[in-house]
């Protein structure tokens, strides 16, 4: 018998045994994201479960797109494009529609005055 065999059917055990036991009646259940980390990190074992919360991940999004607001350059005519294309990172091809050919070059950094 072959070793990889053995170690498949031991995953597809511990998976089966894994699922039975979060069939769980209706006075436990698992209601939130929380709870479905706790009962993941005590039941799969060797497998590294990371639990990122909500608020977490609404600061960091915060911050990104304060940092890109801050950072940001009015494109002037704007509202005569429709398409716009990044060239390089300080740099945009807009278009006047989708499928033009045609298209103007505009510069998208701040211009920092010493």
């Amino acid at each position: 018998m072959c070793g990889c065999s053995n170690l498949f059917t031991n995953l597809c055990d511990r998976l089966q045994q894994t699922k039975t036991s979060l069939q769980r009646p209706c006075t436990n259940q698992i209601l939130t994201t929380a709870e479905m980390f706790e009962f993941c990190q005590e039941h799969l074992k060797g497998i590294t479960f990371t639990y990122i919360k909500d608020e977490e991940i609404i600061q960091h999004h915060n911050i990104q797109l304060l940092d890109q607001f801050e950072n940001s350059v009015t494109i002037t005519g704007t509202r005569s494009f429709h398409c716009f294309v990044p060239v390089s990172e300080s740099n945009l091809k807009c278009f006047i529609a989708a499928q033009a050919t045609e298209y103007e070059i505009h510069f998208t950094k701040q211009k920092l005055y010493t």
